[in-house]
């Protein structure tokens, strides 16, 4: 959803280089199938939502999905996880790439300058989030010297996590953001100690980069495939706020059957190891979701049928 906290996810798509076997590939192409409920193309103008964004709550989620994508600015970040923080800056998407900016200043001296594209801009997206979580709205606190409003998103069933969000109240920014456990646990959070905005005059570039937002077939209640690369056997699915990719390959010889998942923060990684007459599996899911979707998510990986 942010730029900061989503990049998790870089690092385990670099070192899956790795292609599949010709099998694997198979079982690739067989990869969150519709199992459950497919869901068809919108065929809703981008600019329209296809459902009712009516009550005050639903109002502020849209604004806020949509502010990051329209607003230009600039600022400094705490971004806490796992018993570690950091201080990142954060510059929005300026050129015509669709390009941004982030610094982590405590990770090394003269930290590199790391890119983050442009966010989605789509009311779809609002109504997806909409579906699968309750937002409710009440006053908020005063972050990086700005008055905000309390968006709370809580699921409406156990597949995703609970959000606090603290939105400029006139901008609709996400100025501090806090992912909640089942149990009522602060998994991470982050928060602008800082932010400068730049006028409506400056902000064409940015305009000229946006994404389209485009959903894919269902494959778990409420997430939906973002994108997927079957030759290599890499799948993103979403439900409009929480994001996790998967990834299919071949299990490594005298590699153990079973599961095995690390939490850090907000993300999940998740890993089961299976046998078919086809040859073995290695499914791995790392994303910020619970357990239970992870497994949902291994679930949906079909070997190939076996050649009569």
């Amino acid at each position: 959803m942010f730029a900061f906290r989503n990049r998790s996810s870089t690092p385990a798509l670099q070192n899956k280089r790795r292609y599949l076997s010709s099998a694997a590939t198979l079982v690739a192409l067989c990869l969150l199938m519709p199992t459950l409920v497919v869901a068809q193309p919108d065929v809703a103008s981008p600019s329209d939502p296809v459902c009712n964004l009516d009550t005050p709550p639903e109002q502020a989620l849209l604004k806020m999905l949509q502010a990051s994508a329209h607003q230009r600015y600039e600022g400094t970040v705490l971004y806490e996880r796992a018993g570690s923080r950091q201080f990142v800056t954060v510059s929005s998407p300026s050129d015509h790439a669709g390009q941004g900016v982030l610094r982590r200043m405590n990770a090394r001296a003269d930290p590199l300058p790391e890119n983050w594209p442009v966010p989605f801009d789509s009311p779809q997206r609002a109504c997806d989030v909409a579906t699968v979580y309750l937002p409710t709205l009440e006053s908020g606190r005063t972050v990086a010297g700005r008055a905000t409003q309390r968006l709370t998103l809580r699921p409406r069933d156990t597949l995703r996590l609970t959000h606090l969000i603290d939105m400029d109240s006139v901008t609709g920014l996400a100025l501090a953001m806090a992912t909640v456990g089942s149990e009522g646990n602060m998994l991470e959070r982050y928060e602008y100690a800082s932010i400068d905005y730049q006028s409506a005059s400056e902000r064409d570039p940015l305009d000229k980069g946006q994404r389209e937002y485009e959903r894919g077939r269902s494959v778990v209640p409420g997430y939906f495939v973002l994108s997927e690369d079957a030759d290599r056997g890499v799948f993103v699915v979403s439900d409009g706020l929480a994001t996790a990719s998967i990834f299919v390959e071949p299990l490594p010889p005298g590699a153990p059957v079973g599961e095995g998942a690390v939490i850090e923060g907000a993300t999940l990684t998740y890993t089961r190891g299976v046998r078919s007459a086809a040859g073995g599996l290695l499914i791995s899911v790392l994303g910020e979701v619970p357990i239970v979707t992870a497994r949902l998510l291994a679930d949906a990986v079909r070997p190939p049928r076996e050649q009569t």
